[in-house]
């Protein structure tokens, strides 16, 4: 209880279950570990080839070719928020430079 109030239990704990995740860790990747690891490579390649992997890709690109394509509808929606977007910040720019000459107008004054 004495070591609870100056803190010295505390950091006694902190240590031991440093050793113990130190030892679990070790025995984790020297033993059953490396064979899960080998497992989940072996089956991360084997559905990179699948069909749903494949479908998903197609429709990444097709999702790509439709962002970029200014005649879609969606492409052109994208391209007019970034317009807009654009002329938003350099309103908001020019407002924020008109206050801060006005501001060094007033401390100048």
């Amino acid at each position: 209880m004495a070591d609870d109030r100056n803190g010295g239990g505390g950091f006694g704990w902190f240590i031991l279950g440093g050793l113990v995740g130190l030892a679990v860790g070790a025995y984790v990747a020297t033993g059953p570990g490396r064979e899960q690891i080998e497992s989940l490579r072996s089956k991360t390649i084997e559905l990179s080839g699948s069909e749903p992997v494949q479908r998903a890709r197609d429709a990444a690109q097709r999702a790509r070719t439709i962002v970029t394509d200014p005649e879609h509808p969606v492409g052109k929606a994208i391209q007019d928020g970034v317009a807009a977007a654009k002329r938003k910040r350099e309103e908001l720019e020019a407002t924020a430079s008109r206050r801060m000459q006005r501001a060094s107008t007033d401390l100048e004054e």
